[in-house]
């Protein structure tokens, strides 16, 4: 099977593992992944580093298993590898298609980190994407014409993916291009400091296009933002284009110093919003006509009738289906669409689509970690206490989907800066330290329980 095949039976099997893992764990260990290529009974799949490499195949590689094998209709043994990498450590996903003549210097340069299936032809428009899609299109065609762009709104509506499609067009023109997560360009940045600063300032300063998605990264992280605002100043006045996506428009990134924001306003902003029936419909026809599913018209047009946030649940809910149908004989109706999908309703969801409450979580951490909330809300420093204020922060904003003000005003008036700190720390020790991983994941057992134990007191810190 091709490069191509094996990229899209991974996306879709992306797909479904998005909808049976927390964000948190998906965002860190999957979404950089890659389908590489497959047999009948042996998948390989790319990962960015050593560390995801390993976590994926002893922490998560059952589940994987099981998912893709709904997705090939057969089981295969899966194993992983490090993405190649060129000289300067950008990942190497597809090999140069050779230079445009008279073009060698410019096809010479790192090629970029592209998802193959991320393309313009692969990305449906619609009313509420189609100033982002323009934008994009003209950027990868005529760079430097809209300069930066910025394309904002919430996760799963196509901001990515309009990131790639710029990516691969100026790519095939000849145009040096790096793609990256703000979160790379973190870690690379505090790498660099290790002697390497010449090479990093040199492979995001000049390219012909510099790529960045997920630009709220940088919230609370003074000295990611300093080094981007030098970056950002350095590719404008070469004449190079920036393109830059967020979840929220530039001035609601509230914790990115105000020189940047100010600078990502001075071109476009163009936002992508949750799609209607029309464009669902169209998302759907696109997505079975790639994944050669055979479902009739009819029944593309109830899954899209369903109220459905983000494109890649909805792509979610297709594959869905798809798995369910054999179970049932076959035949897809209303009635095998409603069982298939009611799981997913809101109805069935009831207090999962609700977010705990604020003291709900508070109490959870107080229990896992031997706190009291007074504790917690008040000034002390003591190690233990700064943990489990620290725990509880994050949870208010992942789980509890609360805003840094409102978390701040939880904790007796803290600034975003404290909480954006807070939410940072105990995200970068999910994936260095046991302790506090074991920690979340026992939080949010007990609010799915909805019993407040959060089970044994943890030693923390």
């Amino acid at each position: 099977m091709n490069h191509n095949t094996a990229a899209t039976t991974w996306q879709t099997t992306l797909g479904q593992l998005q909808l049976r893992m927390t964000p948190s764990n998906f965002e860190t260990w999957l979404r950089d992944t890659v389908g590489l290529r497959h047999d009948h009974d042996g998948f390989v799949v790319g990962a960015p580093n050593e560390l995801a490499r390993e976590w994926l195949g002893v922490r998560l590689n059952k589940l994987i298993i099981e998912t893709l094998a709904g997705v090939l209709g057969h089981c295969a043994a899966v194993t992983y590898e490090v993405l190649r990498l060129h000289d300067d450590g950008a990942p190497l996903l597809r090999a140069p298609d050779g230079p445009a003549p008279g073009d060698q210097r410019r096809h010479s340069s790192v090629p970029p980190a592209l998802n193959p299936c991320l393309t313009f032809d692969e990305f449906v428009v619609g009313e509420e994407n189609r100033v982002a899609y323009e934008a994009a299109w003209r950027v990868a065609h005529e760079p430097v014409s809209v300069n930066p762009l910025v394309i904002f709104g919430p996760s799963g509506l196509g901001k990515t993916h309009l990131l790639n499609a710029i990516g691969h067009a100026a790519y095939e023109r000849g145009l040096s291009v790096i793609l990256s997560p703000a979160e790379r360009f973190g870690n690379d940045f505090v790498k660099a400091r290790n002697g390497a600063f010449e090479a990093f300032r040199n492979r995001y300063r000049r390219a012909d296009l510099l790529l960045i998605d997920d630009v709220q990264f940088f919230e609370g992280k003074d000295g990611f933002q300093k080094e981007f605002f030098h970056t950002f100043n350095d590719v404008l006045g070469h004449g190079k284009q920036i393109v830059i996506t967020a979840d929220r428009a530039p001035g609601g990134l509230a914790g990115i110093m105000e020189g940047l924001r100010s600078r990502m306003q001075c071109g476009l902003t163009a936002d992508v919003q949750r799609p209607a029936y029309d464009t669902r419909l169209a998302i759907l026809r696109v997505k079975a006509k790639r994944h050669r599913v055979q479902l009739p018209d009819a029944a593309l047009r109830e899954i899209a009738g369903r109220n459905c946030p983000s494109v890649r649940e909805l792509e979610g809910y297709l594959n869905r289906v798809v798995a369910y149908a054999p179970l049932v004989g076959g035949e897809v109706t209303r009635e095998m669409i409603d069982k298939a999908l009611s799981p997913l309703s809101p109805a069935a969801l009831g207090a999962a689509d609700e977010p705990p409450c604020a003291d709900a979580i508070i109490d959870a951490v107080c229990r896992r970690t031997g706190t009291q909330a007074v504790d917690l809300r008040g000034r002390s420093r003591a190690r233990d206490i700064t943990y489990a204020r620290h725990l509880a922060m994050y949870e208010l904003k992942e789980d509890g989907r609360k805003s840094v003000a409102e978390i701040g005003r939880l904790f007796g008036d803290r600034d975003h800066s404290t909480v954006l700190g807070a939410v940072a720390r105990i995200t970068a020790e999910l994936t260095t330290r046991a302790e506090t991983s074991a920690d979340v994941a026992a939080v949010r057992a007990a609010l799915a329980a909805g019993d407040g134990a959060a089970g044994d007191v943890a030693a923390t810190g």
